[in-house]
């Protein structure tokens, strides 16, 4: 099967918003085995976007659309694909209950225009928005599919995976290729440093390994295709690379597929009923914002203080102004203060801080810009790390924040160890 991906939206054109669902449907119909030939992006104009869905819809078997769903005159992809496709528009009741109950539960009344959005080409199967007013579609005609998607990645995003990939799953023949894919999830070793350890396992048979580059980690993406052999021989092929991947990185690798940092560091904290605190200086409140991203957050984290002054610093944290005028604010010495005095002030098991220079002035030959302590303080001890980081402003600050999580991770880790050896 072949797919084609046309987004619409003026915002896209212009760079106000990046496509970042083209990137996750792309994934989502790739690993099904359907193969996708072209990304059409197209403005907010009826000619040109009629132009590209007759376009797409005669040279693919599925097109699936994202945007041009809203209330307003120029949201018109569903009037479009109709009138390619020749099929009359007609209301949905049910449609436009749920719009006006969406409206009904805030309060307020639904504009007329809002009764649009309950329209769509005769046939269609409805996708139903519970998080907006746009409901989505799926329309078949001639061989072809068609597929209408809100333009909103956190309205698109759940549709497709409730709605559509099932129903695309069973138009798949049982002999269709798929891709079996697995993403291992690297902190602290670059792209070349990765290559260099894993070089021959890159060209294992009947595997291929991309190495990704993200902001503050790296992703290492198997994908074996179970066309060549069973599903359960391709398992076997990811477990045998991954194992491999893991004994020669070691705990650099952090995590899988829909892992994250600080999912990982939350489900150690619980597993142990541990508690923690932050202080922060350079980083200005995203560790704590990290944190408390994690669902049940408030069962490890304490909360946390963030001194950007060295006035603070000293009142709230307890640093000496003996410590900061020797060393200055970004030195060991400083943020291991930093820790001690939040883990002593919050009551946790566990601080951790930050302190250092994002950017893009500040720096010195001694101290230059990137230049950052992370400070653990733990019952047994405090330590601080110095690392030095590269990049602009914003790269530096959530660098600083993945460094912190991961030292948590690392120090969490080797506490497991010790207590199943006894010595905990």
């Amino acid at each position: 099967m072949k797919a084609e991906i046309v987004s619409t939206g003026t915002e896209l054109l212009l760079g106000e918003t990046l496509n970042t669902s083209a990137h996750f449907l792309t994934g989502k119909l790739s690993s099904l085995g359907i193969e996708v030939d072209y990304h059409t992006t197209v403005g907010d104009d009826p000619e040109r976007l009629e132009q590209v869905l007759r376009q797409a819809i005669g040279r693919t078997d599925l097109l699936v659309t994202t945007g041009g769903l809203g209330p307003t005159a120029d949201d018109l992809t569903k009037e479009l694909v109709a009138k390619v496709l020749n099929i009359k528009m007609e209301l949905d009741p049910y449609s436009l209950e749920q719009i006006k109950q969406f409206f009904g539960r805030r309060k307020a009344p639904m504009p007329l225009s809002n009764e649009k959005q309950a329209y769509f080409p005769r046939a269609s199967k409805i996708l139903p928005n519970p998080i907006g007013t746009a409901p989505g579609a799926i329309i078949e005609k001639n061989g072809k599919t068609v597929v209408i998607l809100p333009g909103p990645p956190f309205e698109m995003t759940p549709m497709f995976d409730n709605y559509v990939w099932p129903a695309l799953q069973q138009k798949i023949e049982p002999d269709t290729e798929r891709m079996n894919e697995r993403v291992l999830k690297v902190f602290g070793m670059g792209e070349s440093a990765i290559e260099e350890v894993l070089g021959d396992l890159m060209s294992l048979p009947n595997l291929s390994m991309a190495l990704l580059a993200k902001r503050a980690e790296m992703h290492i993406r198997l994908v074996a295709r179970s066309s060549k052999m069973t599903f359960e021989k391709a398992e076997e092929v990811l477990n045998r690379a991954e194992e491999g991947i893991r004994q020669r990185l070691g705990n650099k690798v952090f995590g899988r597929d829909q892992e994250t940092m600080i999912g990982i560091v939350g489900q150690l904290l619980k597993n142990k009923q541990l508690t923690i605190a932050t202080a922060e200086s350079c980083t200005g409140g995203l560790l704590g914002a990290a944190l408390t991203q994690e669902p049940g957050s408030s069962g490890f984290y304490l909360g946390g203080v963030v001194s950007y002054s060295n006035s603070l610093k000293q009142g709230l944290l307890g640093v000496s102004e003996k410590n900061l005028m020797k060393y200055g604010a970004v030195s060991e010495e400083v943020a291991k203060e930093m820790a001690e005095g939040i883990r002593l002030k919050a009551g946790s098991d566990l601080a951790i801080s930050t302190t250092g220079i994002a950017g893009p002035d500040g720096g010195s030959d001694q101290k230059p810009v990137g230049l950052v302590y992370v400070g653990l303080a733990t019952p047994e001890g405090v330590q601080a790390e110095k690392i030095q980081l590269y990049g602009e402003r914003e790269s530096v600050r959530q660098l600083t924040v993945q460094a912190a999580m991961n030292k948590v991770r690392v120090h969490m880790l080797a506490y497991e160890r010790r207590l199943q050896l006894g010595d905990g």
